[in-house]
């Protein structure tokens, strides 16, 4: 059986916070952890239970819990890693450029498919619309999706795929954008966004399973250990009825994936949760657990679809919209929590939020249930007041970091000076005690860790005030997203009978100034106690 035992370095189990209670040495023993405390106890216990362990010298490294990412859609992260990235595009002539070079790696057949766009970056007098890509690309299909995955821009080829525009219509729960003349500028938000999707061919299995194998490794040198994962069951969802196999899909490369995962189900039913809950990806042996349904409530700060309270400062005549009505979304949350489900809700906007809050305090009020550990996904923006009604109603948070490096240019513009110091106010959320757990909402922001923690203290400058302490970020993405998702008896911290996911980095985080952490690098990843990972360019040899 193997078995590691790993010393030499600092170690911080995140189980306390007294530094004096830390071990010096880890010993594991097939997927778990046996030991923690000296190096002398653990070559005892070693040597009592017949182990002979591999020895792991830190040396002056430091290990951690291994991170846990609450929050990702993986069948979009496969896409998303075959596409051409306009991320950063700051002109639309460096957006053409990229869209033709891309053009010579697609597939016959295939639409030329982007992502990553911030129309935010591009200069004032500039704009993408269907215009500039039909220009273009007068003849091949091509669909662009926005950075926060709630609006596509599509052009005249692929709109000529689409029902006439008269067929269309309203979508509820979504919009459809117009040029002032009337006629459909290309661009499709929120629900509608299904409408083009739907008809996106699918790439070649060979590009697909590439794409996916890079993918998943890439995780792993972030030192990633278990992902909370966004699963499709029906055409509700981001991706439309395009996605609406996610959950077989994902079930399908289960065995590509070396994280943990917990699967959260969007649906406009409990139907697919069911199924999962019946199938492999409910099974412990697995290293799977199903327990989460999803609902979207609203849209993103970029593309003016979150609920907001008062207009947005830039789009005067907008307050974005809710994606369900009330009573839907009530309903939605009455069945799941009924049933002993965990419901994970979208609400990006102050009122898409505080809708939503309301709608908690309704159903915990009508039927109470302790220690429920209910979520809001993302919310980005809120008040004192709401912040404590949050607090009272034991919802729990998944946040993103990297949202504050995406948007901090352009945000104070969106909302307004005084409005944007209360976005993504997680000092606020951590005082007022709710369970705070980090994630990346990956493909949207990248799945690094580092750059995760560096944005949760420093913030890049922006509202530093509402930034936290190492400790806590660190947390954020071990104990509390173990927690988040009731597995907090199994992960999140390095203790005896934990599985052995372990992280190492190539420095002490508690050890150097705050604002060094972005430079900090991981050295190795340990999964369920095998070596994943090591980096050799930092000299770690150790398998």
């Amino acid at each position: 059986m193997q078995s590691f035992l790993i010393s030499g370095g600092p170690i911080h189990t995140m189980a306390t916070a007294r530094a004096e209670a830390q071990p010096d040495a880890v010993l594991t023993r097939g997927s778990d952890i046996l030991y923690a405390g000296s190096v002398e106890g653990a070559r005892a216990l070693a040597r009592s239970h017949g182990l002979e362990p591999t020895a792991i010298d830190l040396d002056g490294r430091t290990l951690l819990p291994g991170f846990i990412d609450g929050h990702m859609h993986p069948l979009p992260m496969i896409f998303f890693a075959m596409a051409c990235n306009l991320d950063d595009a700051g002109g639309l002539d460096v957006v053409r450029q990229r869209l033709e070079a891309h053009c010579k790696v697609i597939d016959p057949g295939e639409w030329l498919f982007a992502v990553q766009f911030e129309n935010n970056k591009l200069a004032a007098d500039e704009d993408l619309t269907r215009r500039e890509l039909s220009e273009w690309f007068p003849d091949l299909p091509v669909l662009i999706y926005a950075r926060d995955g709630h609006c596509v821009i599509i052009n005249d080829a692929a709109l000529a795929l689409l029902p006439a525009e008269e067929e269309i219509g309203g979508v509820e729960g979504g919009s459809i954008g117009r040029f002032d003349d009337g006629s459909l500028d290309g661009r499709f938000y929120e629900k509608a966004i299904g409408i083009p999707m739907a008809k996106l061919p699918s790439p070649s299995a060979e590009r697909m399973t590439k794409a996916m194998n890079g993918l998943f490794a890439s995780l792993t040198r972030a030192g990633i250990t278990s992902l909370g994962v966004m699963l499709q069951s029906d055409e509700e969802g981001p991706g439309g009825a395009a996605s609406q196999h996610e959950t077989q899909v994902v079930e399908a490369i289960r065995g590509q994936i070396p994280q943990s995962l917990y699967s959260i189900v969007i649906g406009k039913t409990l139907e697919g949760l069911e199924r999962l809950i019946d199938g492999a990806m409910n099974d412990p042996a697995n290293a799977t657990t199903t327990r989460a349904f999803k609902i979207f409530a609203d849209g993103t700060f970029g593309s003016c679809t979150a609920c907001m309270t008062e207009p947005y400062a830039d789009r005067t005549c907008s307050h974005g919209y809710m994606t369900l009505d009330e009573d839907e979304i009530y309903a939605r949350m009455k069945r799941a929590h009924c049933a002993g489900y965990q419901v994970c809700i979208h609400a990006v906007g102050d009122r898409g939020i505080e809708n939503c809050v309301r709608l908690f305090e309704r159903l915990l009020e009508d039927h109470p249930r302790e220690d429920h550990r209910h979520r809001i996904e993302h919310a980005s923006i809120a008040d004192p007041e709401l912040v404590e009604r949050i607090a009272r109603a034991g919802l729990h948070i998944c946040a993103q970091p990297l949202f504050i490096r995406s948007e901090r240019s352009w945000l104070p513009k969106r909302l307004g000076e005084t409005r944007a110091g209360r976005a993504y106010p997680f000092r606020d959320y951590i005082d007022a005690g709710i369970n705070v757990a980090f994630s990346s909402d990956a493909p949207i922001e990248d799945a690094d860790v580092i750059a995760g923690l560096d944005f949760a203290v420093n913030r890049g400058g922006f509202h530093p005030e509402q930034g936290v302490t190492m400790r806590e970020a660190i947390e954020a993405y071990t104990v509390n997203a173990a927690r988040l998702q009731f597995e907090e008896d199994v992960k999140g911290s390095i203790e005896v009978g934990k599985l052995a996911d372990l992280v190492v980095l190539d420095r002490d985080p508690f050890d150097i100034a705050p604002q060094d952490i972005g430079q900090a690098r991981i050295c190795a990843t340990f999964i369920r106690g095998e070596l994943a990972y090591q980096n050799d360019q930092l000299g770690v040899e150790w398998g």
